[in-house]
């Protein structure tokens, strides 16, 4: 077979981020029975687990940064170590929390990216979707440890860039933009990774690869999507922000709200993938390299 690379150059061609946002909004209109049980079962709980989440140590992550603030300011050096001692076991306390979360997190976000990628890809194809798991839960888990090393290891490197220009303002902030951009490509190659290890017999390495060469000819487009869910996610976290100003919870209308706002949030940003995973497809077909029947009786006579 084929690699999902060749042909195209870097820019545009394929379809318009537009006509993706549309056929993703139609296919979860016409198989509403489907994508709503795997909201119901999937991305809101998964929803609800990010947002419990974010409330329950925003104000543990606050002071954390209130004592590292203190520790510099101290006065002696016997002073800053206490400060620094409670920074430490606060420290702690969120990592603990952040762990008790992430298991469930992790599990229901397989299972959600799963059932959503299987089912728009039989939507896209005329069947009615399905939620039967197979053997790609194998491919997926092992990719998604890939993924969230590769985007672990660039995490700093946006931020890192600003410091390396010269004192300019301008120059920081135009490394920074580039760091951002650079960011929200990988992440939409690396989330097209992630259907590649669902939709074909890849995963690791393999899915990551076939994912980067799949964004040749197409790659403004996804870039733009990625941008779209990355600003819509920083949206509702300022929400949830200006909600919880000056206070440790908010109102619960206010954080069903959030939960589900959220929640479809995620899910749709699994199908516009897939959607934007078949026109890439669309563009470097998979070719079976195998001899046909003609050319195998060709090379028997021979």
């Amino acid at each position: 077979m084929s690699e999902g690379g060749g042909g195209g150059g870097g820019g545009g061609g394929g379809g318009s981020p537009v006509k993706m946002i549309l056929e993703s909004v139609k296919i979860i209109a016409c198989n509403k029975v489907a994508f709503t049980s795997i909201m119901l079962l999937t991305t809101l709980p998964l929803s609800i687990l990010t947002i419990s989440q974010s409330i329950s140590t925003r104000t543990l992550i606050s002071q954390i940064h209130h004592l590292e603030a203190l520790a510099h300011f101290a006065p002696t050096r016997f002073e800053a170590r206490h400060v620094w001692r409670e920074s430490r076991h606060d420290a702690l306390s969120l990592l603990r929390i952040k762990v008790l979360f992430s298991l469930p997190s992790y599990i229901l976000s397989l299972a959600a990216a799963l059932s959503s990628v299987r089912s728009t890809l039989l939507a896209l194809h005329a069947k009615p979707p399905s939620l039967h798991l197979h053997s790609s839960l194998t491919r997926l888990f092992t990719t998604t440890i890939f993924v969230y090393a590769i985007l672990f290891a660039f995490s700093p490197l946006p931020r890192a860039l600003p410091s390396l220009a010269p004192s300019s303002t301008a120059s920081r902030l135009l490394l920074l933009a580039i760091g951002s951009a650079l960011e929200v490509y990988l992440m939409a190659a690396m989330s097209l990774s992630l259907v590649v290890s669902v939709a074909e017999e890849r995963f690791a390495w393999d899915a990551i690869r076939v994912g980067f060469g799949l964004m040749e000819g197409n790659r403004i487009s996804g870039w733009v999507l990625s941008g779209l869910f990355v600003s819509a996610s920083g949206l509702i976290g300022s929400k949830l922000e200006r909600l919880m100003d000056g206070q440790d919870s908010i109102e619960l209308e206010d954080k069903a709200s959030v939960i589900v706002w959220y929640g479809l949030l995620v899910l749709w940003s699994y199908v516009i993938m897939t959607v934007f995973y078949c026109d890439c497809r669309r563009r470097h077909p998979i070719r079976d390299t195998q001899p046909q029947p003609d050319e195998q009786q060709q090379l028997s006579v021979m």
